[in-house]
């Protein structure tokens, strides 16, 4: 006789997830926070991994004597596929809250051998199995937050869980059902995840949770992705575009034709077409579309000139801080436009200081204020980093004696852009 046991999961479950993580910098005894780059409020995610329960092996044991049976093999069904679906609303960079739905996955658990009270085993083998759950969760999260995107998140949870049991025999070769039974119980667990933001709206992770429940242990490891609904994401004006220089040209002389004699009138030819109307026909055309106002040569596509630009922002900062101030956004985000419009392939970053405080002290900041530029440039405007050479002169270039004009990074790029001639 064989007799055998499986689980299988229908219940909601609740759960409190907690963690704080707290991340500031400090320059001479002045904290401030670096600028989050992410989306904030209401989001959405999931997860998928592994659930791996850690069997009681004092509540087998037990089973055993109990139930006073033989044992000649065992077989343990501990690990199976969980997966969580949640809403979730971040605060800030430091903390979120979190609810939803998540599946610990079925077990199960078979022994073959010999039993002196076959209804006592029944009974027991409805409470003694490798444990699991589901359900529902509220969440709260304390996270630290790393360079480049990447976050470290702490949590800790609260777990009302329920799971239903069927105890089976096979009986030569049909399986019989010979119970059920439901258990549900509450704790608290706790876990973590290492996450990265992919955009400014997608957050992807890999998490790991610790759940005691009754006698076991659960362990989960899964992957996960959160998608944020803040629509207020980094936006820029788009830089306005300089006029053309204007080309003068001499005008055509004109050569009068010599007097025909009238002929008998030919019929008349269909008139070219010329859909763009630059005056070339579109049987000769070979650039469609072609701006009205644009110069263009004999097959009707613009003629462009190269012309010398250079261009200056300046970017001025607190004391002892390499934080940008959000009156900047704009200017920088013009010059992202300017970058990216006309394919500037040089950009000069350059942080500098007041003379106050350690030279060395002063380089270093001076460094900082350069690399803010350079990665807002970056990550918010996706701005290619090996067009951008940041650079660092501490107090060696100061510009007035008043320190707060000191305190300043300088943009410079000095390239050759291609514009097109326009017509008179």
């Amino acid at each position: 006789m064989k007799i055998g046991k499986k689980i299988a999961l229908s219940n909601l479950t609740v759960a409190l997830l907690a963690g704080m993580s707290h991340s500031a910098f400090a320059e001479d005894n002045n904290q401030t926070e670096k600028e989050w780059p992410y989306a904030l409020g209401f989001y959405i995610g999931g997860q998928v991994g592994q659930a791996k329960t850690d069997v009681s092996s004092q509540s087998l044991d037990r089973f055993y004597a109990n139930s006073g049976i033989t044992p000649n093999t065992t077989s343990i069904d501990r690990i199976d596929t969980s997966y969580s679906l949640f809403v979730g609303y971040r605060f800030n960079q430091y903390f979120s809250v979190e609810g939803g739905y998540q599946d610990l996955g079925d077990r199960s658990a078979s022994f073959s051998g010999t039993a002196n009270n076959l209804q006592s085993y029944y009974d027991l083998a409805e409470r003694v199995y490798p444990e699991t759950a589901d359900g529902m969760s509220f969440s709260i999260l304390g996270t630290l937050p790393l360079e480049d995107g990447f976050t470290i998140t702490g949590k800790l949870g609260y777990y009302d869980w329920e799971m239903d049991t069927i105890s089976t025999k096979l009986d030569g070769v049909a399986i019989k059902n010979m119970g059920t039974g439901k258990r549900s119980d509450s704790g608290f667990w706790l876990g973590g995840e290492v996450g990265y933001h992919i955009n400014y709206n997608t957050q992807a992770y890999l998490s790991y949770q610790h759940i005691p429940l009754q006698d076991d242990d659960v362990s989960v490891v899964a992957l996960g992705v959160r998608y944020f609904f803040d629509d207020n994401g980094p936006t820029y004006t788009p830089a306005v575009q300089k006029p053309a220089p204007i080309v003068k040209s001499e005008p055509a002389k004109v050569i009068q034709p010599a007097p025909v004699q009238p002929v008998a009138a030919a019929p008349a030819e269909p008139k070219p077409l010329d859909t763009d109307g630059d005056g070339v026909y579109d049987d000769k055309d070979k650039c469609a579309d072609t701006p009205i106002n644009h110069v263009v040569d004999k097959d009707g596509c613009s003629q462009y000139v190269v012309q010398p630009v250079d261009k200056r922002v300046v970017v001025l900062y607190d004391n002892n801080s390499s934080e940008i101030n959000e009156r900047y956004y704009g200017d920088l985000a013009e010059l992202a436009a300017f970058i990216k419009e006309y394919k500037v392939d040089t950009l000069n970053v350059v942080g500098h200081t007041s003379a106050s405080g350690p030279a060395a002290y002063n380089q270093t900041l001076s460094l900082k204020r350069a690399q803010s530029v350079a990665s807002f440039l970056t990550e918010r405007f996706g701005i290619d980093s090996s067009v951008i050479n940041a650079e660092g002169k501490g107090e060696t270039e100061l510009v007035s004696d008043d320190a707060n004009k000191n305190r300043r990074m300088e943009v410079y790029i000095k390239s050759d852009v291609r514009l097109p001639l326009l017509k008179n």
